[in-house]
């Protein structure tokens, strides 16, 4: 039965893989080994730029084992990823999102449903706010996406759980301190819109949800393809400018463009499914990562069309861009039966 599996599952990568080759005839394709790279070891997670410092945050959880539940940031030099520093954190990190104006860097701890306070200047922690009820470990629920709406000074976080029950929790950045928890979302991934006054959801249900900016609660929730219920869509990149947002779905192919202020689907990108996404406004360019195709796509936001992309040796996880949008950089993962350190690549956008 495990065979068969097995070549089924091959089977199908290979036709996607087809899918995605034949919509990018004309695109130029790079390998890892034209950029810069940094290993780090084991558990790195998303990252953060900071302009200020010209540091790169990594967020890594070095190990899964019960009794070692330590996490470990790391500080890169932004020009060359080499180690600035190695700070150690009670809990393991996972998710990140900076405030570089008041040098706290957020810290998703996922498996203790529960968010860090970092200060960057200090490098020590400053507060840790439990979001989700811990006194039954088995019930924890895990916090997974830190996004940070400095504007209105909220943090929203996404809880996980089990048969659509995830929860959305909004932390007020200035008291430091839980305000709200919505019910029977099923929220995974975020972007805010600052001068719309609005914050983006997207559902494991495959909804598209819009809450006011400025109340934090919901405005509209859309089902954006319900032809196809196995949508579970991961993060969205806005293009506030063209009013369209863009998905990636960690169950089905093609990256999902949707018109913001409906919900609408108005066109899909062909690629393999995907976990992260990240729009460059300067150079009107989609960045996403595909963990099973173990590449990452350069998309011409113009035409929502492959543009270039990038070949790694292991499995591609988040993004992060550099203030001048000249620099992309992405985590890469190792598969768990490898004995091999994750890292971090370090794209110069200039020589795509």
């Amino acid at each position: 039965m495990m065979t068969t599996m097995i070549k089924k599952m091959a089977s199908g990568v290979l036709a996607l893989s087809f899918v995605f080759q034949s919509s990018a005839l004309f695109a130029r394709e790079f390998t890892e080994k034209d950029f810069q790279s940094q290993p780090l070891g084991r558990g790195a997670y998303e990252l953060a730029y900071d302009n200020g410092q010209q540091v790169l945050y990594v967020a890594t959880a070095p190990s899964f084992d019960k009794d070692k539940t330590d996490g470990l940031v790391f500080q890169l030099a932004a020009s060359n990823l080499n180690i600035n520093k190695e700070i150690k954190t009670e809990r393991r990190a996972f998710a990140v999102s900076l405030d570089e104006e008041k040098h706290i860097l957020y810290l998703g701890n996922a498996l203790d449903g529960s968010v860090t306070l970092l200060d960057t200047r200090s490098n020590k922690v400053v507060k840790t706010i439990q979001l989700s009820d811990n006194s039954k470990p088995q019930n924890i629920i895990h916090a997974r996406e830190v996004v940070l709406d400095k504007k209105h000074q909220r943090l929203y976080i996404s809880g996980m759980a089990g048969k659509g029950k995830g929860l959305l929790w909004v932390v007020d950045t200035q008291k430091q301190q839980l305000v709200d928890t919505l019910e029977d979302m099923d929220p995974v991934g975020f972007a805010v819109d600052t001068r719309g006054d609005k914050v983006y959801v997207v559902s494991g249900r495959g909804e598209l949800i819009t809450l006011d900016g400025k109340t934090s609660q919901p405005l509209s929730r859309v089902k954006v393809d319900p032809a196809e219920p196995k949508h579970y869509f991961l993060n969205i990149a806005l293009n506030t400018a063209s009013g369209v947002g863009y998905i990636a779905d960690t169950n089905t192919r093609d990256v999902l463009v949707v018109q913001l202020d409906s919900g609408k689907l108005i066109q899909r990108i062909p690629s393999p499914n995907s976990v992260a996404v990240l729009y460059n406004a300067a150079r009107h360019e989609i960045y996403v990562t595909h963990r099973n195709a173990r590449l990452i796509s350069v998309i011409d936001a113009n035409r929502n069309a492959l543009k270039h992309t990038i070949k790694t040796a292991a499995m591609p996880n988040s993004l992060a861009l550099s203030s001048d949008a000249r620099t992309l950089y992405a985590s890469v993962k190792q598969d768990e039966k490898d004995n091999k350190a994750d890292y971090v690549l370090k794209i110069d956008l200039t020589k795509l």
